[in-house]
Order: structure tokens, then C-alpha cells, then sequence
């Protein structure tokens, strides 16, 4: 560990990750729902506190030239990693600044723009008290009234089951004089061969399951800075509402859509268990109690304004992200599995063949009774087939240069786990991709109609390669581009 980590693990960069929820269409999606009033601003000023090396703030900012998107990080070789590749994207509106929250001046605090978003994924429960006072004072100082939080962070009861496994791995790699990877390498070791031996108090969860299995371990990047920070505290709903309080912050909701929905959360027990307790901390325990969730993902607003729930759900615009002709939505929630029956997709699906629709037009060209939009927007963007929008747009010199370097240096990432994406100027975030996809999109051949040579393109792509491999990953690209490029093309990824 550095000298100056003051316990944070510095000397390993953390994954190179887009966090889709962080999003303003994601969190305005989030407000509609739990009927709370929030427009996104054509000026928008964001603050992502605890940015890591910025895929995040750059894609936001690369999408939308009229915000201003601010990342604030302790680590400096991340700041210098994400400033960067906004300078050589040329995305102006990306700033990143070196701050340690923990000594920040409320001077320096008040150098910042007023914020309308601010966003802390993982943070809050990775570091000391010192920081999270930090925190509170650059959210009292500088969100605007009517300013949103995103907070995720590891949470009480559910990562109570791994408490056991972070303090055994930070003692196993304490052991070890490598460097970072290699206490992963060592801890993890460890941790495998006590788990063989059935311990009474080492519970097998599904984080622990993850790290032991043989093929398609986990980062041990992420594993280092999840479990070896010296501040690892998951906290209850409870208190971090509580903390939040002090900014005058209102819980709003989940940026998981369908934990808002206590009809995908609870057995029929439990939902009557629910309906007797008020809204609150006490009903954010009971879901904790009954769905498995050791991350949640919350949304706090300064200074509530309701709104009618339905009429700003039915305003929001949504496009396809897949093929609207394949099989209706389906999406796994606690209690089951919800599906979309045929007969309202199929007019959904040829509407959305056609462009963007307003949710409340899919909502009217269901037979019968329109659909709950709540259940609605909570089934098309779970499924992964639509996604909001906020403008027409083809691709832009900003969204376009970063697409290409992501492609040309981070592919790497994609293959070790790291989730990537295209930045979209239309949705005005990102489309969460693999690294082939990012990879064959920026190729200058996938603008075309027609089908390219993609046999040359895998060959370009994936370096040299035998006959039989070049045929066969020459039919992936294939069904790629038939199922991926009218997509690309509808979020302003490649041009018409």
C-alpha cells in the first residue's frame, strides 16, 4: 500500500467499467416512476465523486456537449488516465480534478459548479468517516435544490454475508510481499482451499463463488479494492438515508426499476406483511430482508416536487436497443419471471422498428387496456430492448473519437471482464457493449448497407488467424452486424 493511500488501495487502477445507472435518463426514468418532478437540463452540471479512470464522465460527456461533467478521485494516476483520453477525444466538458474530500477546503468545495446531479458508486462504504464528512459538506455546499444523488453502495443485510471473507482475505494478503494482484492471487488461494474444508462460518455466496471458480475469475482489480480497503463498512438503508439527511436529501427511489415494483419483489405473504408497514426505512428493510441484494442502488433529491407518476413516465422517449422482430421482453425479478405476452408486443416492436416512440404511445397501441407504465418502461429497459433518448443525432466528432480509442486501447479490459460501451450521442449516455462489438462498430466498413468482407475484418481485428477460425469468427461479425448495426445506427454510433 502507498504512503499516502491513507488505506485506500492506490498502487492497482481499479476496472475500467461504464456504470450505466449513473446515467441522467436512467435517474429521470427513476424520478417519473416514483412520481417526483426532475427534467434533465440542456446545461446540466455533473459531479461523479470517486470517478476511477472516467469511462463514465467521459461518455456523458462526449454525448452531450452542452453539460459539464466533473470527476473528482483520490488516486492521481486515475485522474491522469481519464483527463487523458478527454483531451485526446477533445471532449472539453469532461474536467477531472485530484481531490482528497477528506482536507478539502469549503473554498476549494466553492470553486465547483452548482450541481444538479452528483453520483458515489462504492464509495460511501469504502472509505473513513473523514471522507464521507467530506462528502456531505461538497452535497450541502453545491447541489442545487431540486438536485439529484446517485448512491451505490455495498449494503446491509446482504453483504453482511461476506464480512467474514473480506476480513479473511485483508488478513491473508497482509501475509503475502507481492504486489497487489499477487495478495489477490494469495488471499483467493486461500479462500479456496478453507472452502474445501466446509468451515461452519465461511458461507458460500455468490461473490465467494465467483472469486474460486476456475474459468472467468474475477478482476483482481476489482477483488483488491472491494475487499482490501481498510474502511469496507456496508451500511443498512437506514443510516446512509440518515447521513444523507444532513443535506437535506429525500429518498426517491431505486435506479433498479423493478425494486420500486413491490409486485416483482414479494411472495404474497410477504406483499401483505409489506402493506402493513409505512413508507420509509422500514419498508427499504423489509425488501432488504427479501430480496438478495448485497449493492443497492439509490436516488436521494434535494427538496421533493411531486408529479403525476403516470403522465411523466408516458413523456419519456425510448428506442430499441435490439432487433424489435425478436422474441418479447422477458425479465428476471425475485418472485419469478415477468414476460410481455405476444399481442402487445408485436405492435410495440413495429412501432419501435420505425424510431424512437413516446412511452405513452406504445402504452396506446396495446389491445385492450393499456399497460401499467410503471411495468411498462420496468419491462422494455430490463430486458434490454429499448433505453431512453433525448435527441435525434448522428454520430459527433466527440462521440466518435472516443468510440475509436476505446476500441484501439481498451479492448483488453472488455476481454478481462470490464463492462464497455458506445457512447451515444442520441440516448445521450452510453450502449453497453462486448469489447468484438465496440471493436467492428468503429470499423469504417460498418457504416456501409452492404455486408463487408468479414473475413478481412476479423482477420484486421483479431490478428492472424487459420482458415477455420477465420471462418468461423467471420460468421459472428456477420450476425453481428445483421443484428447490431440498425442499432448502432438508430443511437448515432455510425452515420447513415
Amino acid at each position: 500500500m502507498t504512503a499516502w493511500s491513507q488505506g485506500y488501495i492506490a498502487e492497482s487502477p481499479y476496472t475500467f467499467s461504464y456504470q450505466a445507472g449513473l446515467a441522467p435518463t436512467q435517474l429521470q426514468a427513476v424520478c417519473a416512476l416514483m412520481g417526483v418532478k426532475w427534467q434533465i437540463r440542456p446545461d446540466l452540471v455533473m459531479v461523479d465523486i470517486g470517478c476511477g479512470r472516467g469511462l463514465t464522465v467521459n461518455t456523458l460527456a462526449a454525448a452531450n456537449p452542452g453539460w459539464t461533467v466533473v470527476g473528482l478521485d483520490y488516486n492521481p494516476s486515475h485522474i491522469a488516465e481519464a483527463a487523458s483520453i478527454a483531451e485526446r477525444c477533445r471532449i472539453p466538458n469532461a474536467v477531472f480534478v485530484e481531490a482528497d474530500l477528506s482536507t478539502m477546503t469549503d473554498e476549494e468545495i466553492d470553486r465547483l459548479p452548482p450541481i444538479d446531479v452528483a453520483t458515489l458508486h462504492g464509495v460511501w462504504t469504502w472509505v473513513g468517516d473523514p471522507v464521507r464528512e467530506g462528502i456531505m459538506r461538497l452535497l450541502s455546499r453545491r447541489l442545487k435544490p431540486g438536485g439529484l444523488v446517485y448512491a451505490g453502495y455495498n449494503a446491509l443485510p446482504g453483504f453482511g454475508s461476506d464480512a467474514a471473507l473480506q476480513r479473511l482475505f485483508r488478513h491473508a494478503a497482509a501475509l503475502h510481499q507481492g504486489g497487489t494482484n499477487a495478495k489477490v492471487e494469495a488471499a483467493t488461494d486461500l479462500a479456496r482451499r478453507l472452502l474445501e474444508t466446509t468451515p461452519a462460518y465461511l458461507p458460500r455466496t455468490p461473490l465467494l463463488d465467483a472469486m474460486v471458480k476456475d474459468d472467468d475469475r474475477l478482476n483482481p482489480s476489482y477483488l483488491a479494492h472491494e475487499l482490501l480497503t481498510e474502511h469496507w463498512r456496508p451500511v443498512f438503508f437506514e443510516d446512509i438515508a440518515k447521513a444523507f439527511g444532513a443535506a437535506k436529501l429525500d429518498f426517491v427511489g431505486s435506479v433498479t426499476l423493478s425494486e420500486n415494483i413491490p409486485d416483482t419483489l414479494f411472495t404474497p405473504a410477504q406483499r401483505a406483511i409489506y402493506e402493513t408497514t409505512p413508507p420509509g426505512a422500514m419498508r427499504e428493510l423489509l425488501k432488504d430482508l427479501c430480496v438478495p441484494r448485497p449493492f443497492r442502488r439509490d436516488v436521494f433529491v434535494r427538496g421533493m416536487v411531486r408529479t403525476d407518476a403516470d403522465a411523466a413516465l408516458d413523456d419519456i422517449v425510448l428506442a430499441a436497443t435490439m432487433e424489435p422482430g425478436q422474441e418479447p421482453p422477458k425479465v428476471k425479478v425475485n418472485v419469478g419471471e415477468a414476460e410481455m405476452g405476444e399481442a402487445m408486443w408485436t405492435p410495440m416492436a413495429a412501432a419501435l422498428r420505425q424510431g424512437p416512440c413516446r412511452l405513452g404511445d406504445l402504452r396506446g397501441l396495446a389491445p385492450g387496456k393499456p399497460p401499467n407504465p410503471g411495468e411498462l418502461i420496468m419491462m422494455l429497459t430490463g430486458a434490454g430492448h429499448a433505453q431512453p433518448v433525448q435527441r435525434p443525432s448522428g454520430p459527433t466528432e466527440q462521440t466518435a473519437a472516443l468510440n475509436r480509442l476505446l476500441a484501439k486501447e481498451y479492448v483488453a479490459e472488455g476481454r478481462g471482464g470490464s463492462q464497455l460501451c458506445m457512447a451515444s450521442p442520441v440516448a445521450g449516455s452510453g450502449i453497453a457493449c462486448t469489447w468484438l462489438e465496440l471493436a467492428v462498430a468503429v470499423q469504417p466498413e460498418s457504416e456501409g448497407r452492404e455486408m463487408p468482407d468479414t473475413v478481412a475484418l476479423a482477420r484486421r481485428i483479431l490478428g492472424p488467424l487459420n482458415e477455420e477460425a477465420a471462418e468461423e469468427a467471420s460468421g459472428v461479425i456477420q450476425r453481428m452486424l445483421i443484428e447490431r448495426r440498425p442499432v448502432w445506427r438508430r443511437f448515432g454510433i455510425i452515420g447513415d
